[in-house]
């Protein structure tokens, strides 16, 4: 596989695409100025595409433009200027409301400056402002997670220009309390996997300059595919924006709900995210098989009861408790792990305290969004997981 050299110096890498652009321009190049490179992503979430974006670099500068719909019609406008030995030195965002007039005052704006060893990130909202500060090692990136392609393009670019088969960075999630890692491994002629300390996993094809030209989900949350293209902002845009008058905002792509009801003498409460089907295979895909689950989306699902419930024989005393469960081809297994309010990726196998069977059975009809129901019954109850044509269910008596 050939790659493009990209050289990576000071505190943050480019977040761009690099020297593997989807076209540049001859008429620019020939006058003697620099060659604008230029490309664009197409980004769905199982049948829905859910943001376009086209980014543009000249010389010293990257713009990417960005158009999104969830929760509602956003446009972004990226700005990374960098200096001649490839180190990111300034970068901006802003954020307009699709609708909103073109002078408009941003719903957010983000200033963001590199130093030899750290990232400053002044964040304003209207009425509020905050600043960040992080310490970033020499050659770490910084990542919007709202547009993060062209930058995983940029990892495979540093993995094409060493002899190694992986390219590892440190990453700085804009806003994020603390920086993480990324990294790079080539799998094959055309094939690269890119995964993160957020437990993100993505196969990616590129083609012989380097150009990610598709990618895949594997695991983690990120469950999006993405494909090079060249979309035209201004008409998806409008389209999207007349959808949204008339018909509603698409909103969250997993809600939050919460189940809150008394069963046996006991009051239950399960607070949770929906993710929704959109058109996908979802166990055995989007949620693999042998691998633990959030049960939802997002943060980790939480129960709470008031009383003792008794699951076939395994007692959970009254208390809070995240929620994950293992599906397989063969049987479902409940976790109620003692930690509560922590990401859904971060599941400490070392703090679950219970595991219980499953009963699974197929459902008559599709169940779109993921669905959580307690149904009460004489003396305890039936928690019931309902999405796409799988129910998994355990009934259980109050102590």
């Amino acid at each position: 596989m050939r790659l493009n050299r990209f050289v990576v110096a000071g505190a943050c890498a480019l977040a761009i695409a690099g020297a593997g652009a989807s076209g540049a321009s001859a008429a620019t190049a020939a006058k003697g100025k620099p060659t604008a490179q230029y490309g664009g992503f197409v980004v769905r979430l199982g049948a829905d595409t859910v943001s376009v974006e086209r980014w543009t670099r000249t010389g010293n500068k990257l713009v990417v433009d960005q158009v999104g719909r969830a929760p509602r019609v956003m446009k972004r406008h990226f700005e990374y200027e960098y200096d001649a030995a490839g180190a990111l030195t300034k970068f901006t965002l802003r954020v307009n409301a699709g609708a909103a007039a073109a002078d408009a005052p941003p719903t957010q704006e983000i200033f963001g400056t590199c130093t030899a060893d750290s990232v400053i990130a002044d964040i304003r909202t209207p009425g509020r402002a905050t600043q960040s500060r992080v310490a970033l090692p020499a050659g770490s990136i910084v990542l919007f997670s709202s547009s993060p392609w062209t930058q995983y393009q940029h990892l495979v670019q540093r993995l094409g220009a060493g002899k190694s088969d992986t390219a590892r960075a440190g990453v700085w999630f804009v806003g994020a309390a603390a920086p993480g890692w990324q990294r790079a491994q080539r799998l094959g002629r055309d094939s690269v996997r890119i995964e993160n300390d957020h437990a993100d996993v993505f196969h990616l094809k590129v083609d012989r300059a380097g150009r990610v030209t598709h990618a895949r989900p594997v695991s983690g949350t990120g469950k999006y595919t993405v494909d090079r293209a060249m979309p035209n902002l201004a008409v998806v845009s409008a389209e999207w924006i007349a959808a949204e008058k008339a018909a509603g905002a698409m909103g969250t792509l997993s809600v939050s709900d919460s189940v809150k009801v008394e069963a046996g003498g006991a009051n239950l409460r399960v607070d949770y995210s929906r993710p929704a089907k959109r058109g996908r295979v979802v166990f055995g895909d989007v949620v693999p098989y042998g691998e633990v689950w959030r049960t939802g989306a997002n943060a980790a699902t939480v129960l709470t009861t008031d009383k003792a419930l008794d699951f076939g024989g395994t007692v959970v005393p009254a208390g809070k408790y995240s929620v994950w469960t293992l599906p397989t081809k063969s049987g479902w297994t409940l976790i109620l792990n003692s930690q509560s309010g922590q990401w859904g990726t971060e599941h400490d196998a070392s703090k679950d305290l219970y595991k219980i069977a499953l009963a699974v059975e197929p459902l008559p009809d599709v169940v779109e969004r993921f669905t959580i129901n307690v149904l009460p019954r004489t003396g305890g109850g039936v928690l019931q997981l309902d999405w796409d044509t799988t129910r998994a269910s355990v009934g259980f008596a109050v102590k």
